[in-house]
C-alpha cells in the first residue's frame, strides 16, 4: 500500500531526511512506496497533498508507454538502467529528468533516483529530454551535466555547507585502441569505462560522458576533497583489470583533473574548462594520475592563449628579429659562422624567450611560417656579410629546422627560394634537424634531406645523445656533422663520464666522416679539453650570447 510517512525504520528515517535528493521506491504492480521530501516539494506536493500513487502517474503521459517497457526489461541480467523522461509537476509544467532504476529481486522492489536536468517544460513540449542522454554509453550526455552542474552552483548559493567536486576525466591513449583495434573496439571501450564509472559513484552522483574518450562525474554532499580522491581511487582499482573486448583483452588508464567546490559566481563552463584543464595537466604527467585544479592553471592558460593571439600576427607586423651566436674553430680559435636564432621584440611586453614562443609556434603550426622568414633573414644577412667582408673567409649561417617544417611540401621550395634571392651559395647554408624532428615519418624525412644534400647544403644533427635510437639509424641520415648537447659539456671539466662520454662521440664521427660542433662552452678549460679531443668547431658564452646582427658584425671585425 502507498504511504508517505517518517520514521518507521532507520533506513526510511534516512531516506526521507537525504536534502535535495530525489529518491523513490515502488513495487512491481509499479505502485510507490516511498518518496524523499525533496522529491514531493519539488513536484509540489511539500504541502502535504497526496501525489499520484503509481510511478507512471509521475510521468508525461507521451513518455508513460516509453517508462513502462524499459522498466519491463529490469530483471537479474539487466539489473539497471537509465532513461529520460518528462516528469509532471503539481502545477501541470514538466520537468525534464533521467531516471536512474534498479530492481531488488529479494524485496521485488525498484529503487529509483531522478537527476534534475533544471530544464523545466510545459506539458505541451517536445520530448526535450532525449537530447540529454549519450547514445552511445546511455549516460547523460554534456548538456545535462552542464545543466546538472548549474542546478548545484544555485544549491550551493543557498546552502553555503554544500561542498561538491567536478571530475573531467579522459581515457589515456585512448587513440591507439582505435587505430589498432578499430572504432567498434573502442565504441566497446567506451561503454566498459562508462559502466566501470557508474558503478564506483553514488546512484545520487551523476556520471556523463563530454565527448569522445571524455567523461564528467558531478559529486554532491561530499565531506570534503578526501571523499573525492576516494572515489578517484575506487575507479582506478576498477580499472586495474582487463577489459575483455571481443575476444582482446585491453589495459586502460585514466586522467583526472577535479574542481572542488569553488565560487558559485561562476559559471558551469567555467568549472568544466578548470576540471579540463587539470585533466590535461595529469595527462601530461603520463596518465594515470589526478591534479587539483589551481589558480594558476587557470591563468597559464590564458596567457597561453594570449601568446598565440599575438604570435599568429608577429611574423606580419615585423616583430621577429634574428640574432646570431657565433660558431669558432677550436684549431685556431677563428670565427667559423654563426647560428641563426630567432628572438620576438613584443610591442607591450618586450623581448620574449624563445622558450615560451617555440613550443606554442611548434603546437600551432606557426613555426612554418616562422621557419620561412628566419631562413630568408638568415641567408641575406649572411650574404650581406659575405659581400662586406670579402677579403675574410666566408661564413656559414646554420638554420635551425622543426618537425613541421621537415614535414611540409614547401620545404624545398622555400629554401632554394630564399638562397635564390640572397645570392648566398647553398655550401654556406647549414640546417639543424633534431632527431625528435624525424620521428613519425622517418623515410620521408631522409629523402628530404638527401635532396637537400644533393643542393651543396650541410646538414647538422642537433641535440645529438639525448635521443633514444640515435646509434641504430646514424649510418643511414645524410648528415655532414654531430652536434653535442650542452648538458655533456657543461661538467666536461669535472665529470670524468661526460668527457668519456663527449670522446666516444667524437671518435664515432670520425670513423664515419663527420664533424663534430660542441654547444654550451662557458670555460677556456672546457675549450681546451674539447680542442685536444680533435673536435672542429665549439659555441657557447665563453665567446658570445646571441646577438643582435650589428653586434654580430662587431666581432666578425674584432675577429671575436
Amino acid at each position: 500500500m502507498y504511504r508517505v510517512r517518517r520514521g518507521d525504520t532507520p533506513f526510511e528515517s534516512f531516506f526521507f531526511k537525504l536534502p535535495d535528493t530525489f529518491l523513490l521506491v515502488f513495487g512491481e504492480d509499479l505502485r510507490l512506496h516511498l518518496i524523499s521530501d525533496a522529491w514531493l516539494a519539488t513536484l509540489g506536493y511539500g504541502d502535504g497533498a497526496a501525489p499520484p500513487e503509481n510511478f507512471l502517474d509521475l510521468l508525461h503521459a507521451d513518455d508513460q508507454p516509453a517508462g513502462r517497457e524499459r522498466i519491463a526489461a529490469l530483471g537479474p541480467d539487466n539489473p539497471t538502467l537509465r532513461f529520460p523522461a518528462r516528469c509532471r509537476r503539481r502545477d501541470g509544467s514538466c520537468l525534464g529528468v533521467v531516471w536512474n532504476l534498479s530492481f531488488d529481486p529479494e524485496r521485488r522492489l525498484y529503487y529509483a533516483s531522478a537527476h534534475e536536468t533544471a530544464v523545466h517544460l510545459n506539458s505541451e513540449d517536445a520530448h526535450i529530454p532525449d537530447g540529454f542522454v549519450d547514445g552511445l554509453t546511455g549516460l547523460p550526455n554534456r548538456r545535462l551535466f552542464l545543466d546538472r552542474l548549474e542546478h548545484t552552483l544555485r544549491r550551493r548559493e543557498r546552502r553555503k555547507e554544500l561542498m561538491f567536486a567536478v571530475l573531467h576525466c579522459g581515457i589515456d591513449r585512448f587513440k591507439v585502441v582505435n587505430h589498432s583495434l578499430g572504432h567498434r573496439m573502442g565504441d566497446l571501450l567506451l561503454m566498459s569505462v562508462a559502466g566501470a564509472l557508474r558503478d564506483a559513484v553514488r546512484p545520487t552522483d551523476m556520471v556523463a560522458r563530454l565527448a569522445g574518450d571524455e567523461f564528467g562525474i558531478l559529486l554532491e554532499d561530499i565531506r570534503d576533497v578526501s571523499a573525492t580522491l576516494l572515489v578517484v581511487n575506487r575507479i582506478q582499482q576498477k580499472l586495474v583489470m582487463p577489459f575483455h573486448l571481443d575476444g582482446y583483452e585491453v589495459f586502460v588508464t585514466v586522467s583526472f583533473g577535479i574542481v572542488f567546490c569553488g565560487d558559485t559566481q561562476r559559471t558551469p563552463d567555467d568549472v568544466l574548462r578548470d576540471a579540463n584543464l587539470s585533466m590535461v595537466q595529469a595527462k601530461a604527467h603520463g596518465g594515470g594520475s589526478y591534479v587539483l585544479f589551481e589558480q594558476q592553471l587557470h591563468d597559464q592558460a590564458v596567457h597561453r592563449l594570449e601568446l598565440e593571439l599575438d604570435l599568429r600576427h608577429a611574423v606580419e607586423r615585423g616583430e621577429f628579429e634574428a640574432y646570431f651566436q657565433p660558431i669558432v674553430a677550436l684549431a685556431d680559435r677563428r670565427l667559423a659562422g654563426f647560428e641563426a636564432l630567432a628572438r620576438w621584440r613584443h610591442p607591450s611586453k618586450g623581448l620574449i624567450s624563445p622558450v615560451e614562443f617555440i613550443p606554442v609556434a611548434e603546437e600551432t603550426g606557426l613555426i612554418v611560417p616562422l621557419g620561412r622568414w628566419m631562413l630568408q633573414e638568415a641567408c641575406r644577412q649572411a650574404r650581406a656579410w659575405q659581400q662586406r667582408f670579402a677579403g675574410r673567409p666566408p661564413l656559414s649561417v646554420s638554420v635551425n629546422l622543426s618537425a613541421r617544417q621537415l614535414a611540409h611540401p614547401e620545404l624545398l621550395d622555400d629554401i632554394a627560394a630564399a638562397l635564390a634571392a640572397s645570392g648566398l651559395p647553398p655550401t654556406l647554408l647549414k640546417l639543424e634537424i633534431t632527431e625528435s624532428a624525424m620521428m613519425g615519418n622517418e623515410g620521408r624525412a631522409i629523402e628530404v634531406l638527401g635532396r637537400l644534400r644533393e643542393m651543396g647544403i650541410r646538414l647538422l644533427l642537433d641535440d645529438f645523445g639525448t635521443g633514444y635510437s640515435s646509434l641504430s639509424y646514424l649510418h643511414r641520415l645524410p648528415i655532414d656533422t654531430l652536434k653535442v648537447d650542452r648538458s655533456f659539456v657543461t661538467n666536461l671539466h669535472a665529470n670524468p663520464t661526460d668527457r668519456h662520454f663527449v670522446e666516444t662521440i667524437v671518435h664515432l664521427a670520425h670513423q664515419l666522416g663527420l664533424d663534430i660542433v660542441c654547444e654550451g662552452v662557458e670555460q677556456a678549460v672546457q675549450a681546451e679539453i674539447l680542442a685536444a679531443m680533435g673536435v672542429e668547431f665549439s659555441q657557447g658564452f665563453l665567446y658570445s650570447r646571441p646577438v643582435a646582427a650589428h653586434e654580430a658584425e662587431m666581432l666578425i671585425i674584432t675577429g671575436l
